[in-house]
């Protein structure tokens, strides 16, 4: 399932709120397509798109982001699909966040299919909307089958399939596909302050203090560090080998992120920071990541904790404005037991209501755009006009990829993401000898991908619901107190009084819930 980047700058704010809604891509394998997680046969394609398909009618596609940068079903690969479909798509795209759930709760006419992601629960409702089985057995649908890992964790509890999550990846997809690629957190520094300073060593978190304490140093009128607002610590986090939230696998069952043995080290780490003046307290004020950013770009500060591509992002801007420094990414992971916890169970699914007026293409439109062929043309445009796939197993781009304008005018890699599954988000990430291919490819190799962890969510207004997000407000009031404290024992202190405060809220029981439901989750593989 996928993720595309839009215009480096012009999309920043959309890209930001795909990436953390998208954790995770999985894949279709190296060199090309393996087995498929939903089928690859494609509904009424004839002569692999070269005729036009049978005429299935036309349906109504709800977007549930009313941030999506697409409005209509036009440009040359929209056209392309419904030729090689025989189906016509007229576009909703969301007023507010409300007008879902107001539909679903007036019981509301609702168009032939709702792509959403914060309304699962509401949508994974046979009152609501028809399951896919029901829908593939009706119409008789042949090699549109879904994998049993895929149907474990996008099934309800009762076993019932009403949507397969974008963004979602297995272990074995991820390790069969060497150059699908996921972004993620990454340390970007002042390529002429480290020349200034000798080029000095950075391979580990103990480098990094050397470092900082130098340009403090040195640079006195530097702020030696900044993070990007919300990612206080993710970079850090990931570096320690510890869970950024969530639950984790702790071997003996599921447990809480701040339960990790590692945690306090993590959280002495960002301590000393700030202890060290490496960073400074305005930072955790800050609300916008461009408060972190423009602390760079206007030369106030000498790295940055936030993302894979950074330097690739900023010195474009840097060169724009003028200066005369540039950005360089830290490729290698500086954590002797980094990890990244990928658990995602995918963002967004297609839906079709009861209210449908055309289920029979809706649920062949669903078919295509999960097959392979309909993923990369929707994603990518048409093989051998827009992209050739390189003999190393990604694909190369006639068209700049990742400009929205020419996304937008060409009808492509937007309407993608309403079925990816990996392949064609994280193979176009991977561009030979780039800063943040190199960055990412680190990543992955300290990458544990545990999707059952998905599954593990509480319901709405349940007991365990109320707990998690009791214990997650206190997290972010008290964890504050740790990152400032005066002392190595009073951060340690802050860190104890936390971690009491969480089992007094009922940490403990939601951990025996949460064991439960992944041990249930577990059971649907077998």
């Amino acid at each position: 399932m996928k993720k595309k980047t839009g215009k480096a700058f012009k999309t920043l704010g959309l890209l930001a709120i795909v990436i953390a809604l998208l954790a995770a891509c999985s894949s279709e394998g190296g060199n090309g397509p393996s087995s498929p997680a939903a089928g690859s046969s494609a509904p009424a394609q004839t002569g692999n798109g070269e005729e036009t398909a049978q005429e299935l009618g036309e349906i109504t596609l709800f977007v549930d982001h009313p941030w999506w940068p697409m409005t209509e079903w036009k440009g040359k690969i929209p056209e392309e699909i419904t030729k090689r479909t025989g189906i016509k798509v007229n576009v909703q795209i969301a007023a507010d966040a409300q007008q879902l759930p107001l539909m679903i709760a007036s019981g509301a006419q609702m168009p032939d299919i709702v792509y959403t992601y914060n309304n699962h629960q509401s949508m994974s409702n046979p009152d609501i909307s028809y399951t896919w089985d029901e829908l593939i057995d009706q119409y008789q649908l042949q090699d549109f089958e879904i994998a049993p890992i895929v149907r474990a964790v996008n099934a309800t509890k009762d076993g019932r399939l009403y949507t397969v999550r974008n963004g979602f990846m297995t272990a074995e997809e991820l390790a069969a596909c060497d150059k699908c690629l996921n972004p993620g957190q990454g340390l970007s520094v002042r390529a002429d302050i480290m020349e200034a300073l000798g080029n000095p060593k950075l391979e580990t978190l103990e480098d990094y203090l050397d470092i900082l304490g130098q340009v403090k140093a040195k640079y006195p009128d530097l702020i030696p560090a900044v993070i990007t607002p919300g990612e206080a610590g993710s970079y850090l986090r990931v570096q320690h080998g510890v869970p950024r939230f969530s639950f984790y696998n702790a071997g003996d069952g599921a447990k809480y992120y701040i339960h990790h043995p590692d945690q306090e080290a993590f959280y002495l780490y960002v301590n000393k920071l700030y202890r060290e003046g490496y960073i400074v307290a305005e930072n955790f004020t800050w609300q916008e990541r461009t408060e972190a950013e423009n602390q760079i770009l206007n030369g106030k500060a000498f790295s940055l904790l936030n993302a894979s591509g950074d330097s690739e992002t900023l010195n474009p801007r840097l060169e724009s404005d003028g200066k005369d420094f540039r950005m360089t990414q830290v490729v290698k992971n500086l954590g002797a037991n980094a990890k990244v916890y990928a658990n995602s169970i995918g963002w967004s699914g297609m839906y079709v209501p009861k209210t449908a007026k055309n289920t029979e293409a809706a649920i062949k439109f669903i078919q295509y755009m999960y097959s392979i062929e309909g993923q990369r043309l929707a994603s990518w445009g048409i093989e051998g006009e827009d992209w050739t796939m390189h003999p190393d197993g990604y694909p190369v781009f006639t068209f700049d990829s990742k400009d929205q304008d020419k996304q937008v005018q060409m009808g492509v890699v937007w309407w993608g993401i309403l079925a990816d599954k990996g392949e064609t988000s994280s193979l176009q990430r991977y561009v030979p000898d780039s800063a943040s291919t190199e960055a990412m490819l680190e990543l992955k190799k300290v990458t544990e991908v545990d999707s059952l962890f998905g599954k593990v969510v509480p319901e709405a207004d349940s007991n365990e619901q109320v707990i998690q997000a009791n214990i997650d407000n206190m997290i972010k009031n008290e964890e504050m107190k740790i990152y400032l404290a005066k002392s190595e024992d009073d951060a340690k202190a802050a860190f104890k009084a936390m971690l009491d405060k969480a089992r007094d809220i009922g940490i403990e029981r939601l951990e025996e819930w949460a064991t439960k439901e992944y041990n249930e989750a577990k059971a649907l593989m077998k």
